[in-house]
């Protein structure tokens, strides 16, 4: 590989407990960080103040100092975040923005081209550069906005949003001296190291820049902490946080699933990269919904009911098992593409696949193992996966690899003509490929061995504090020929390179099922269609509705297309009655004559739609010729397991 690796603190446990954990190894070009830059002018650690005594009306004030050297300077705000593949860093919402000098205001400049540069000239005589700016808050809205962070009664701190760094130099070589200051009153919680608490003034101990800008601090009028591990070490927390006192009471069942999905994880992986481990949950209707993956943390935030109502929680259920994997699976390893020296440089989601695939089948694993899901509802996720992926149109244009190639302009794609166009399905369709890949490592190792102990070798490793150990796809490949020796490169560029209309069952019927299709409602579908108010026809007549009647999908082959219909329209009326999804379901299980009347932009078209084989729910039925392989995979590991 092209550049040079710079890996730090991959040492043995004993000592890295002993000194403040470094995050990064990257992979660099050799001079790359400086190219077309001005010389790195910085002087000494660099430190970050953030009032957001006024996140309750919906805005933050920032101060940073910058020791530097008179002469030019480039500072960068945060582009590239590692949890989210793309180069949102949300600039839009900075105001406010001034530069200092002595105390006397100096001129700046952004960059005509890249407008998370900007420019200023440190006058003779100074040796200290301040920097202020304001960062506006926001609410949820129909796209992606990270800058929806806060309610009146809460707020989650992404010290990226307030940040802006020198240029010229790898992100953890940038010490940083951070401190915030919260509403009067507001608890906290995060896995940054408290310097001092003083009322509502917290100062951290001084951190790494990229290890600061890993470790959310979340806030809040009503706060709640469960321990998981109490006693132990590393310790394991969920931090709650709400708007509202009367939800952050978790049920007990609850607490004892995550407690076994810790000591599950553990006997997983036989290792950890962190000092402490918090999950920040955040239960609110008014902020963005969010899963992020960090090193010590996970930023969950999900509805104020989304584990009071039981079909937001069966919803929900992988997400603490999916965030919690990442911190050895993305954060610990993580391909070279995606591991970059700071948040300006292009990050290459090639293989994404690996780093969200890979993840999202261990969550999806791990939360039947802990308990969060059983077995039958698994199997019942796992056949609406298939199914919505034997019905990808795009899949005969756009192979699974390009999806995460793409992932930077996908995250951003609305979901309408989604089968067409292919989403970020390197999350979903891995899941196919890994569970697959599982059941031939068992298969060819006559049960002695499966992917758990690939995970343990590849992904568990040496117990670090924080550290990121890049890795390439010819890495993956050898680690999988250690444990069951096998043709894996060709096993993976056939699936991740395929244009085949269908989906890759093979670890389904390998491993003792097959995907079939009838009347009866599958429970995962149905939690999701009563949790989102919609209704999925995805394996009858090919469409995706909202519960007003609003398309929002319609696949390309599939008998509604075929009539003509589309995204973007309302369907008005069913066979002559006004349109509900009961009245859909009605029509679609008398396999009567299906007439749709739909609002096309204000124009009234009647579609009448060839189909007559009936509602079509996806399930797995039982292949007894096979051994059971997906439920050896999904049984606990622990003693405490069920």
């Amino acid at each position: 590989m092209p550049g040079l690796l710079r890996a730090r603190c991959a040492m043995p446990a004993r000592k890295a407990k002993q000194l403040r954990p470094c995050l990064l190894a990257m992979v660099a070009v050799a001079g790359s960080l400086c190219s077309g830059q001005t010389t790195n002018r910085l002087t000494g650690p660099i430190s970050i103040s953030v009032d957001a005594t006024q996140a309750a009306h919906k805005i933050l004030h920032a101060e940073l100092s910058y020791p530097v050297q008179p002469g030019p300077v480039t500072l960068y705000y945060p582009k590239w975040l590692p949890a989210d593949h793309s180069p949102d860093g949300p600039i839009w919402n900075v105001a406010g923005l001034k530069f200092l000098a002595g105390g006397k205001p100096i001129a700046w400049q952004q960059d005509s081209a890249d407008m998370y540069a900007f420019h200023v000239d440190v006058p003779a005589q100074a040796t200290q550069l301040t920097a202020q700016l304001d960062f506006l808050l926001s609410s949820p809205g129909p796209s992606i906005d990270f800058s929806a962070s806060g309610t009146a009664k809460l707020f989650v701190l992404m010290w990226s949003q307030v940040m802006l760094y020198p240029a010229g130099l790898p992100a953890h070589s940038i010490m940083v001296q951070p401190k915030v200051s919260l509403p009067q009153g507001w608890k906290f919680s995060t896995s940054l190291p408290v310097a001092t608490d003083s009322g509502n003034s917290i100062t951290f101990k001084p951190v790494e820049l990229d290890l600061l800008i890993d470790s959310p601090v979340q806030s809040g009028e009503y706060m709640k902490v469960v321990q998981l591990t109490p006693g132990e070490n590393p310790s394991h927390e969920v931090d709650i946080v709400a708007d509202n006192p009367s939800v952050l009471d978790l049920p007990p069942d609850l607490i004892e699933n995550y407690k076994r999905l810790v000591r599950e994880a553990q006997a997983l992986y036989r290792s950890h990269h962190y000092r402490e481990y918090h999950f920040l949950l955040t239960l609110s209707d008014h902020i963005m919904g969010l899963g992020q993956e960090h090193h010590e943390s996970s930023d969950d935030r999900i509805p104020a009911d989304g584990l009071a109502d039981p079909n937001h929680r069966l919803l929900a259920a992988e997400l603490f098992p999916h965030e919690f994997t990442h911190s050895w699976n993305g954060q610990y390893r993580r391909p070279v593409g995606l591991a970059t020296p700071d948040f300006q440089q292009p990050m290459l989601g090639d293989m994404l696949w690996a780093y969200e695939g890979l993840t999202d089948y261990l969550g999806w694993v791990l939360a039947a193992r802990s308990g969060l899901v059983t077995q039958d509802q698994a199997r019942e996720h796992l056949a609406v996966l298939a199914s919505m992926l034997d019905h990808r149109a795009g899949r005969t244009w756009r192979s699974l690899e390009n999806t995460s190639r793409a992932a930077q302009v996908l995250y951003f794609s609305p979901p309408h003509w989604v089968s067409y166009r292919r989403g970020t399905d390197f999350y979903t369709e891995s899941v196919l490929i890994w569970l697959e890949a599982d059941v031939t490592i068992r298969k060819l190792t006559h049960d002695q061995k499966s992917l758990d102990d690939f995970c343990s070798a590849f992904l568990g490793g040496p117990e670090t504090a924080p550290v990121i150990k890049p890795y390439t796809f010819e890495d993956l490949v050898a680690a999988l020929n250690a444990i069951a020796p096998y043709d894996w490169r060709t096993f993976f560029r056939e699936r991740l390179d395929s244009t085949s209309a269908h989906a890759p069952l093979g670890g389904i019927t390998s491993g003792g099922w097959q995907l079939t299709y009838n009347d009866q409602p599958n429970a995962v579908m149905s939690a999701a269609q009563a949790a989102h108010e919609g209704g999925d026809y995805t394996s009858s007549i090919g469409l995706t509705i909202r519960g007003d009647g609003s398309v929002q999908d319609a696949i390309p082959g599939m008998p509604a297309f075929k009539s003509g219909m589309s995204p973007y329209t309302k369907i008005v009326a069913i066979n002559g009655q006004t349109f509900s999804l009961d009245a859909l379901n009605h029509a679609l299980r008398d396999s009567a004559a299906l007439v749709l009347l739909v609002d096309n932009s204000g124009f009234l078209e009647s579609h009448e739609i060839a189909y007559h084989d009936g509602i079509r729910y996806p399930h797995l039925a039982r292949n007894e010729s096979e051994t059971n392989y997906v439920d050896q995979i999904l049984k606990s590991r622990t003693s405490g397991g069920h």
